[in-house]
């Protein structure tokens, strides 16, 4: 079993605690502030109530071993950067903190985060192309320009099979799976053949994708909610 630490239980630091959870890691959770570490007490998580800018309570408190370590600092710019230096001498190898500013996130990767999130901007990224085109279902940027993303499949392709669609070929977007209505993804045979309700799950790079979605998206289509995409996979929450 994996090992994490959460440093600080802001916003993003508690949605990722509580994904960790559903994965079922062991997950370490430090904070200075008690009401927040009680509010987990009936989960199970380890628990530590201290100051995170102190390198020798960080030392103590946290597991050798850990296989990375996410940091939430809220607003708080120097303790972020201080926890994230500590952690880079104790080793840890994958460390994912949270940035408020351009400057700040550069004085991160200087100081060894080897990743930096901007939680916002990052849901803007997956929320707008949605507002935006009526044959997304679901839109997540994973690296540069690729994205994942879930599309309706349009009416004029219904019929056909994979090999004569040949999404790479025609419109430069990877299927990666095909559900129809509430079925779940799985394997599929390049003789299937599209039908209707069926849903896309594809990755390729975002202008590919949003031009395929927004020249097929139909004019109506009978999947009238958005998924996320631990559900897409097969998790289900609550």
């Amino acid at each position: 079993m994996k090992q994490f630490a959460i440093l600080g239980l802001s916003r993003f630091g508690k949605n990722v605690l509580d994904e960790l959870l559903e994965f079922g890691a062991d997950v370490m959770i430090v904070d200075k502030d008690r009401e927040v570490i009680d509010a987990y007490r009936d989960q199970p998580v380890s628990a530590v109530v201290m100051e995170i800018e102190s390198e020798d309570n960080l030392r103590k408190a946290l597991p050798k071993g850990l296989d990375g370590v996410v940091i939430d600092m809220g607003e708080k710019i120097e303790a972020s950067i201080l926890a994230t230096s500590y952690c880079r001498k104790m080793g840890i190898p994958r460390i994912f903190v949270k940035a408020v500013t351009e400057g700040h996130a550069e004085i991160l990767e200087m100081v060894g985060a080897t990743n930096v999130v901007f939680p916002n901007r990052e849901a803007a990224k997956r929320v707008t192309p949605l507002l935006v085109s009526s044959g997304l279902l679901n839109y997540l940027p994973v690296s540069g320009n690729l994205v994942i993303a879930e599309l309706v499949v349009p009416d004029r392709m219904f019929g056909l099979s994979l090999l004569e669609a040949n999404l790479r070929k025609n419109h430069g977007i990877n299927l990666i799976s095909v559900r129809n209505g509430e079925e779940e993804y799985g394997l599929f045979s390049p003789e299937y053949r599209f039908r209707p309700g069926d849903i896309a799950l594809v990755s390729g790079l975002d202008e590919s994708i949003e031009v395929f979605a927004e020249k097929h998206a139909p004019k109506a289509h009978r999947v009238s909610f958005v998924r996320d995409l631990g559900r897409l996979f097969g998790r289900r929450k609550g």
